[in-house]
């Protein structure tokens, strides 16, 4: 395996990024003089395939409009045979220039005004913001910790999915913030009481392909033909390969009736071309970044193993860390240091100078819980936790 170096940090500063952009860091914490960790991109250079792509397609010099040919879908579809086992068709691909997008045109293609809308918080919160934006009911079956791992309240996530007006759920698979990786168990639980109860399942899996070790992705509309016809699957290379700024999603919709009544929001509210750069980076991705990724999940795990044992030694079980299956989140339980979210929120803010996503953004289940971005040069992470133990000292 080809070596990558992603213990060099360099500074983002030049590009306006906002994980560190001053004026970002300002508007969104009060403060820019705080180290971040907080919004899911990597401060790790993507893979030199990629990179090299890119530079090559710059060097074309007209930027005009895109349009997404069909051996960039298909490097994708075979990414995903490869990587989950999954084999789709090409007919199915839908571009987006982001997930987020693509779930609010999806309630819009599947549900009315006043219908009410699944989630399970602590969950990553543009859903619940895109439920409520598009004048749909947020319907919480929130997930339940045993032993520090969470896990899905079947009873309660049936008795809300059996409403009348209950009609999409937005599930989130590898789970942000929690670190889930649902077995295929788990999801065709949850598909079948979607399936009784005439829900439709949007399944934003736009982390799938960060599994860590022991762990595999499922891909929902894999289980089954029944389960592919109720469900959109949301993918992307944003996550896997640090190319968020490129805004290019993939959203794969099985069923032809839906696929039009998508197109139609789409044509309606979006209507937008990929980025130049995009369709270049992400077939570069998938054909040629599968060494790169291996390389760098096992640094993020590396470095999720540094920050748990740091936890353990530094707080001896009062702050508890959730175990990490998938994505580059870390989920830590502050609540036997400080229950109070706000009170929290400045103690890292004002005191540890860090600034990370607070886990009552989540839902009210996250309080008392922060989000640390791992996907950094472990000397960044190291810092981060060192300044957070010395603010609680």
């Amino acid at each position: 395996m080809e070596a990558f170096d992603f213990d060099h940090f360099e500074s983002r500063l030049s590009w306006s990024q906002m994980k560190w952009d001053p004026a970002q860091l300002q508007e969104s914490f009060g403060t820019s003089d705080v180290l971040p960790a907080w919004v899911a991109d990597m401060d790790l250079k993507t893979a030199p395939a990629i990179r090299e792509a890119v530079i090559e397609a710059a060097r074309n010099g007209m930027y005009g409009y895109t349009r997404l040919s069909e051996d960039v879908i298909r490097s994708y579809l075979d990414w995903q045979k490869r990587r989950n086992r999954w084999t789709a068709s090409p007919d199915w691909f839908r571009f987006t220039p982001g997930v987020v997008a693509a779930i609010n045109l999806l309630l819009l293609s599947e549900t009315e005004e006043g219908d009410e809308v699944l989630i399970q918080r602590p969950v990553y919160y543009p859903f619940s913001m895109s439920v409520e934006l598009q004048n749909r009911v947020v319907v919480n079956s929130p997930l339940r910790q045993k032993d520090g791992r969470y896990e899905i309240d079947f009873g309660d996530f049936e008795k809300k999915a059996s409403s009348p007006k209950c009609r999409a759920f937005i599930m989130s698979n590898p789970h942000n913030p929690v670190g889930r990786v649902f077995t295929g168990e788990e999801l065709r639980r949850l598909g079948e009481i979607c399936l009784r109860h005439n829900v439709f399942v949007i399944a934003d899996e736009i982390h799938s392909d960060l599994i860590l070790p022991g762990g595999r992705h499922v891909v929902f509309a894999s289980l089954g033909d029944d389960f592919a016809q109720n469900c959109a699957v949301c993918h992307a290379p944003s996550k896997t390969f640090n190319l968020a700024g490129l805004s290019f999603s993939c959203i794969m919709i099985p069923d032809a009736v839906r696929r039009d009544r998508f197109d139609k929001a789409f044509t309606r509210y979006c209507r937008a071309h990929p980025n130049f750069f995009a369709p270049v980076a992400a077939k570069a991705a998938w054909d040629s970044g599968e060494e790169w990724l291996e390389a760098c999940l096992a640094y993020i795990y590396q470095n999720y193993l540094y920050a748990r044992d740091f936890a353990e030694n530094t707080w001896r079980g009062k702050v508890r860390v959730t175990p990490l299956e998938g994505t580059y989140l870390l989920w830590l339980d502050f609540n036997r240091l400080e229950p109070d979210p706000k009170k929290l929120e400045d103690i890292m803010l004002h005191k540890a100078r860090v600034a990370l996503d607070e886990g009552y953004i989540f839902g009210p289940e996250g309080n008392g819980f922060v989000r640390v971005n791992l996907a950094a040069p472990r000397a960044l992470i190291g810092k981060i936790m060192r300044q957070i133990a010395a603010a609680f000292q």
